[in-house]
């Protein structure tokens, strides 16, 4: 018998799981880069923190306007997720900002993933520049482009 405790939780990552599947972000952007299959997903911040594997990563409260970005990465052949990677996001808003931070490793449904808040303040065209480093291999490089609308 599941606990409601286990539901719930269940339930949540189901969530989590719809909203980035139906995300216009997560739609509009999976890219393969160097054999690399990446996939970026963004939600606001309070749909993400309701997943296990990320409700416990990031702040309790996030900032007004706190957008979630997660970052899959899957070989291309193999069709294995990576979890080895470091993985970097810049953010630069439509005037100009640019904000960079790691990305924590993360989980959501029991695969590894990439995930970190960042505040997206305005509407526009947001560039998103993601850095993935694996070891023994060359970073590879990859800029990605999402219309926010507010």
């Amino acid at each position: 018998m599941k606990t409601p405790a286990r539901c719930m939780r269940v339930l949540a990552t189901g969530t989590l799981a719809i909203a980035l599947m139906w995300s216009p972000a997560m739609a509009q952007n999976s890219r393969i880069v160097d054999g690399l299959v990446l996939n970026l997903g963004i939600v606001p911040a309070e749909v993400a923190l309701r997943a296990d594997g990320h409700r416990d990563a990031h702040p309790a409260n996030p900032p007004s306007g706190s957008q979630h970005l997660l970052i899959t990465v899957d070989d291309r052949n193999s069709g294995k997720r990576i979890s080895d990677a470091e993985v970097s996001v810049e953010v630069t808003d439509p005037k100009g900002h640019a904000e960079k931070k790691p990305m924590l490793h993360t989980q959501g449904g029991g695969l590894p993933d990439y995930s970190e808040l960042f505040r997206f303040g305005w509407p526009g065209e947001y560039s998103i520049r993601v850095i993935i480093m694996r070891p023994s291999a060359k970073p590879i490089e990859t800029v990605l482009k999402v219309h926010h609308a507010i």
